[in-house]
């Protein structure tokens, strides 16, 4: 399932089988945020639910990370974009933080689209202001 508004689409992969898609409300947080932040005209994003074996070579192949991480952006070229998130990492974060895991993927598909609008996290005041633009799209 896709959306598309003014040349801008989602485009949603599920590679986890034990994992169900929350697409509409994906689809309803990807509409605010393009609104929110002001999205020019070409603005295509891949997301993709992955396990931690494909997470895990997505991070130390392209990121230079270590292991499996939570969520993952490319920004590609001509406005589009992918978003990897790992559903067994987001499930092991939110029953740590007595969330739950639908509200996990929500701020992290946050995060990662804004990612890809070039925000970035160096320092804690920048990480800060993307928690709270997260949160404002994700109406938390």
């Amino acid at each position: 399932m896709a959306i598309t508004c003014i040349m801008k689409d989602l485009r949603i992969f599920n590679e986890v089988g034990s994992f169900r898609v929350p697409r509409k409300r994906l689809l309803e947080i990807f509409e605010k945020f393009c609104r929110k932040e002001k999205v020019g005209r070409d603005f295509d994003v891949r997301l993709v639910f992955v396990g931690k074996a494909q997470m895990k070579k997505l991070n130390e192949g392209y990121k230079g990370g270590d292991g499996a991480t939570d969520v993952l952006s490319f920004d590609l070229e001509n406005g589009e974009g992918e978003i990897y998130i790992c559903v067994p990492v987001a499930a092991a974060f939110a029953k740590e933080n007595g969330g739950v895991l639908s509200g996990e993927v929500f701020a992290l598909f946050a995060h990662g689209l804004l990612h890809l609008q070039g925000h970035t996290h160096e320092n804690e005041k920048k990480l800060a202001d993307m928690l709270k633009r997260a949160g404002e799209v994700v109406g938390s």
